[in-house]
């Protein structure tokens, strides 16, 4: 069935804190919106997996088919291009990529991937947006290929936030109120994204990715320039041809109290370190394709306060494609994962980066999971 077209750029009132409930308290618990055509008689209580175990396809109930294979995310394909695993075609292969992780601790999670029998809408209601550019329009509509999705247009000739003509999108998104992800000591982030057939490259430019901090407020704006110590984002960028990478801004290495996150410096194929700007980490591990979805993960794991222990790990396909560890993402307990840099943008500050025609992406299959509580 296809979906109406939703078009709005107005602020989103945070949802009743009885739009999501869990389902059993003594296991893990998948978020279930009271908005979602799906009754919760007709959900599985073993829908997010009990500690120890996989976050697999074998975790969820498609609509539409029951899946017949109990492999993780291993079973992906081996190819790092948007043309090989980052492309997965069904249903469970989805579920992998977008839960590549061990669940340890943590035991909430939600995922708006379409026709599993506990997906969420993809919808405000769900990811409950803040801090938005009113003149980027958060826009639910149809994807090339029918399936619903958040677009983004880039007319011609914008880079940047800040400059005339503005293109993508910018909104902080914290999720469900009944995942918590200030509760986590590790989580990860999902999602699908398809640049359309014919996209222009260009130098690069961003996507999405979690951020975190000291507190919500303070830690929105941690990127373009603005590096500190209370802040971190993550998110991804792709670059000239397609070549993709994580995009972090960390406490800086250049302050010795947080000289471990040089690590990031030093990650294949390439990676790029700037003392105002974000780190170019991994550049070139996995390849964007354009006209087809490609799905990626990233895992964040907070540092102990006092040691050098945080983790960055960003998965195509269900597959690692970039790792770091011995990162200080805070020092103070304080620091928690905040949510979704819901951004993507040409840029880069400067107009060789600008979009060279109006074009599209899009995104679809969005997923978090707690995986380790503090």
């Amino acid at each position: 069935m296809r979906h109406s077209h939703i078009h709005r750029a107005c602020a989103h009132h945070p949802p009743s804190n009885n739009v999501a409930a869990g389902l059993v308290s003594s296991t893990p618990t998948f978020i279930v919106s009271s908005t979602s055509t799906v009754s919760p008689e007709s959900i599985s209580v073993s829908a997010f997996p009990s500690s120890g175990s996989v976050l697999s396809q074998s975790s969820f109930q498609s609509e539409s088919a029951t899946p017949t294979s109990t492999s993780t995310s291993s079973s992906a394909q081996s190819s790092q291009t948007g043309s090989g695993s980052g492309a997965p075609s069904s249903v469970a292969m989805i579920l992998d990529a977008v839960f590549p992780v061990q669940q340890k601790t943590g035991n909430s999670g939600w995922t708006t991937v379409p026709d599993v029998n506990v997906a969420l809408p993809l919808s405000d209601t769900t990811l409950n947006p803040n801090h938005i550019l009113s003149e980027l329009p958060i826009d639910y509509t149809n994807a090339p290929d029918g399936k619903l999705a958040l677009k983004a247009f880039y007319p011609e000739g914008s880079y940047t936030l800040t400059r005339e003509p503005k293109g993508g999108l910018s909104f902080y998104a914290p999720g469900p109120d009944n995942v918590d992800l200030t509760t986590a000591k590790e989580a990860t982030f999902g999602y699908s994204v398809m640049f359309e057939d014919g996209f222009g490259w260009q130098k690069g430019g961003k996507l999405p990715g979690l951020f975190g901090g000291n507190s919500y407020d303070g830690s929105v704006g941690c990127s373009g320039g603005s590096r500190d110590a209370a802040c971190f984002s993550a998110r991804l960028m792709w670059r000239e041809n397609g070549a993709g990478e994580l995009y972090t801004y960390l406490p800086p290495y250049t302050d010795p109290e947080f000289a471990a996150n040089q690590a990031v410096c030093n990650i294949a194929p390439k990676s790029i370190c700037n003392p105002t700007y974000g780190a170019s980490v991994g550049r070139g591990a996995f390849t964007f394709a354009a006209g087809q979805w490609t799905t990626v993960s990233q895992r964040v794991r907070l540092n102990d306060v006092g040691q050098a222990n945080g983790e960055l790990e960003l998965y195509v396909g269900g597959q690692s494609v970039i790792n770091v560890g011995g990162l200080i993402l805070r020092n103070s307990e304080e620091g928690k994962i905040r949510g979704i840099q819901m951004q993507t943008f040409f840029g880069g500050s400067e107009a060789d980066y600008a979009s060279p025609k109006d074009q599209s992406t899009y995104f679809s299959d969005f997923s978090v999971a707690i995986t380790e509580l503090l």
